[in-house]
């Protein structure tokens, strides 16, 4: 009896370990945010801590504002309405500028919100472009930020993320000059292999 009773502890000890630790993995979580809480920007404004990394934007027809606690996956989206964009055009870079444009965005209804960590393409999305020149990817609107002539291989930007992009190439070392054409020089060349780096330009928005 006493045996039966010392392992039925045991085993609730065990228990209430593992539920402690869940507990304590689930409340320290920062993913899957609830985006019903959201309603205006303000919403978004008032969660939003001050050690995270945000980014904003806005155009003729929208405003996003991005944000994350490691990076600015979590976007938010409004439609402006002519007299927003009035006053946002209108905004004076002052000591209140960030205050003012709270102010200003605040009020809008969000009208789309999304993770961009759910859009990240696959490793067969990314394989669709082996074979590919870096032609086809510069007139889609891919860009570099650097390129690297030993290894051949490129960080290129493609509407929200971010690339490290190889090529094919069997010729005589480049040189990297003063007058160096990245986009001239490997438009010719096949793509060897492409690998995702994370987010680049999180407010960026498909408009066609």
């Amino acid at each position: 009896m006493k045996k039966t009773l010392a392992l039925l502890i045991a085993v609730f000890m065990a228990l209430s370990v593992l539920a402690a630790c869940a507990k304590t993995e689930e409340n320290t979580r920062t993913d899957g945010i609830d985006a019903s809480q959201f309603k205006t920007f303000a919403d978004v404004f008032s969660y939003v801590k001050e050690d995270w990394s945000y980014e904003s934007s806005y155009d003729d027809q929208y405003y996003v504002y991005a944000f994350g606690p490691d990076e600015p996956n979590y976007r938010a989206i409004a439609a402006l309405t002519q007299g927003t964009r009035d006053k946002l055009y209108n905004l004076e870079y002052d000591d209140n500028w960030d205050q003012n444009l709270k102010d200003i965005i605040g009020p809008l209804e969000i009208t789309e919100f999304e993770d961009l960590h759910d859009r990240i393409p696959t490793k067969d999305d990314l394989d669709k472009y082996i074979g590919k020149t870096g032609g086809e990817l510069f007139d889609a609107g891919w860009s570099y930020w650097y390129y690297n002539l030993e290894d051949m291989e490129a960080g290129l930007s493609y509407k929200e993320f971010e690339y490290t992009v190889a090529f094919e190439y069997d010729g005589e070392q480049m040189v990297n000059t003063d007058d160096f054409d990245f986009e001239e020089e490997f438009r010719d060349l096949k793509v060897k292999s492409v690998t995702y780096d994370g987010i680049g330009n999180a407010v960026y928005i498909d408009e066609e």
